[in-house]
């Protein structure tokens, strides 16, 4: 048990050191081409990363090392890659991708919070079942509200295709959702 551990930790570490060179890069490279406007989310994706490594270094059960290492590189992929590198302009599906994959995200921490609460009826796939699907569309709703907030108060472009991208990128992150709920249930 103790050698898997030092691994676990030791393969967290590198990831972190690989995660930390990206972003200090990316501040380098925007700070160097004095693109000031796309400095800002880099910093801040690299200081929830930060946040997030705190929080996974205190044993939070919900954010285990797969959670935790899916999660770092989402961030990078939407806020680095997606935002700042505009990926999203040119890359045609790639936002398609991202809320994809939001619904595995998403799956994997609804079971880690069911696991965690052990709820009773644990065993019960359709209970399971109903309770990550809510989950995990809860979550695609939220998201939406905050690109519609970014796009309505701080005049942003998150929305591309109006309530055509929502529904789209609700529609993504639903796919994603079922994949990661028939992979759970498989697993149970």
């Amino acid at each position: 048990m103790k050698r898997f551990v030092y691994y676990e930790t030791k393969k967290i570490n590198y990831f972190d050191t690989v995660i930390c060179i990206i972003y200090i890069i990316s501040i380098g490279y925007f700070l160097f081409n004095k693109d000031y406007k796309n400095v800002g989310l880099p910093t801040i994706a690299f200081i929830i990363n930060l946040i997030l490594r705190w929080v996974y270094s205190k044993n939070f059960l919900i954010l285990d090392s797969s959670l935790y290492i899916v999660g770092s590189l989402f961030i990078l992929f939407c806020l680095v890659f997606g935002s700042s590198f505009r990926l999203y302009d040119s890359i045609k599906h790639y936002d398609d991708f991202l809320h994809f994959w939001s619904g595995f995200i998403t799956i994997k921490i609804g079971f880690n919070i069911i696991k965690i609460v052990e709820i009773s009826n644990f065993t019960n796939k359709l209970l399971i079942v109903i309770l990550l699907f809510f989950f995990a569309m809860g979550f695609a709703s939220v998201c939406e509200i905050i690109e519609y907030s970014l796009d309505t108060l701080f005049k942003m472009n998150t929305q591309q295709g109006g309530l055509t991208d929502t529904m789209h990128d609700m529609i993504d992150a639903l796919f994603g959702s079922i994949i990661m709920i028939i992979y759970y249930i498989k697993k149970i």
